[in-house]
């Protein structure tokens, strides 16, 4: 449940076309896109704009808060980074606001015990 009330904000086509051309030009191998992380060529498919400050903690989807990173590279940083602090962040304000669930246990009688049932698989018992 994310508690800071805000959807999504994708970086605009502008703001893209800059991060790849950046991309583009810092790398090793000018003119080739490559991953701002670990360097690896980057395909058609597999590049991904990722928030350097996460959009859920109020990144804002600027240029110089976007990176151009690979699927790899894009998932541990999503895995490592980002997810442990918005669920930190989320911890915070349930905490501090008292969301909370209470810890005690509900007292109640119980259900009967429903008498034995006789199976198939189960001798009679007769008595003597």
């Amino acid at each position: 449940m994310n508690l800071r009330g805000k959807k999504r904000t994708e970086f605009p086509q502008p703001v893209r076309k800059k991060a790849f051309a950046r991309c583009c030009r810092e790398g090793t191998q000018p003119g080739i896109p490559q991953c701002e992380n670990c360097g690896n060529v980057l395909r058609a498919a597999g590049i991904i704009y990722e928030h350097v400050q996460p959009d859920g903690l109020g990144g804002p989807p600027t240029l110089e808060n976007c990176k151009v990173y690979c699927t790899v590279c894009a998932d541990k940083k999503t895995a490592e980074h980002d997810i442990p602090r918005m669920a930190k962040a989320d911890r915070v304000l349930k905490k501090t606001y008292g969301l909370r669930p209470t810890r005690q246990n509900i007292q109640s009688r119980g259900f009967p015990k429903a008498p034995p049932q006789r199976t198939a698989s189960r001798p009679i018992e007769r008595r003597s």
